[in-house]
């Protein structure tokens, strides 16, 4: 029939085809055998400090940008936004960390750690905390599905932290990469929290286990935004 491929001619035409390449990047297949390359071009086993340190942070933002999509679908835009900029932060940590001491001058002073990031989770901490009342006892993480997924980024982003202690124990990074993350952290647990008051959710506090009664209805406590105004 005319105008039809065959199997064979479809595969030579898309195997051949140079614009059909470019919806990824040039290079794939060179870790095929386990080791892939750093900024400064150096090849190292894929499971070497830095890798393991970059792929956490990399699962670190891309359950970001789950939280963020979460976010949009509530209205919560700000929340969105802020989240972004933490994922363009993340972005240049990563850069930080895949660049070597012994690499070009050019490429450590394109990768070095900007201390204003620091600073700025550092303040988000503060702008989300204080529109939330605070906290008397031990939570359980939870508080309705957008306010979960922040408590689990958060552990994924305590998960991140750790991973980059090897490195900094060996001087290889900049300690307001580490800090980073410590405040990030921080930001997350305090945006669950956010989120479980603005979705009209509960928080289940901690109970000591020897005190379990399955008679006894869970203790829960409902964040109430007019609760949290009235101490403003």
């Amino acid at each position: 029939m005319a105008g039809v491929l065959r199997l064979g001619q479809f595969y030579r035409c898309v195997s051949t085809s140079a614009p059909l390449l470019r919806g990824f990047k040039q290079g794939r297949g060179t870790g095929d055998k386990g080791k892939t390359s750093l900024f400064s071009n150096e090849r190292r086993w894929k499971d070497d400090d830095a890798f393991t340190a970059l792929g956490t942070t990399d699962e670190l933002s891309s359950l970001l940008g789950v939280c963020r999509e979460n976010m949009n679908a509530i209205g919560l835009f700000d929340v969105s936004e802020d989240l972004a900029r933490i994922q363009c932060c993340l972005q240049d940590l990563g850069a930080h960390v895949a660049t070597p001491p012994d690499a070009s001058k050019r490429k450590l002073e394109k990768t070095k750690f900007d201390e204003s990031l620091t600073a700025y989770v550092h303040g988000l901490v503060d702008v989300y905390g204080d529109r939330i009342p605070p906290i008397r006892q031990f939570i359980l993480p939870g508080g309705g599905p957008e306010a979960a997924m922040f408590q689990y980024t958060r552990s994924v982003c305590r998960r991140a932290e750790r991973s980059l202690i090897p490195l900094l124990r060996d001087e290889v990074i900049d300690e307001n990469a580490l800090k980073f993350l410590n405040r990030l952290s921080d930001v997350l647990f305090v945006l669950g929290r956010y989120a479980c008051m603005r979705t009209n959710s509960s928080e289940l506090v901690y109970q000591r286990p020897a005190l379990f009664d399955p008679n006894i209805r869970w203790a829960s406590k409902k964040l109430d935004e007019k609760e949290q105004e009235s101490r403003e």
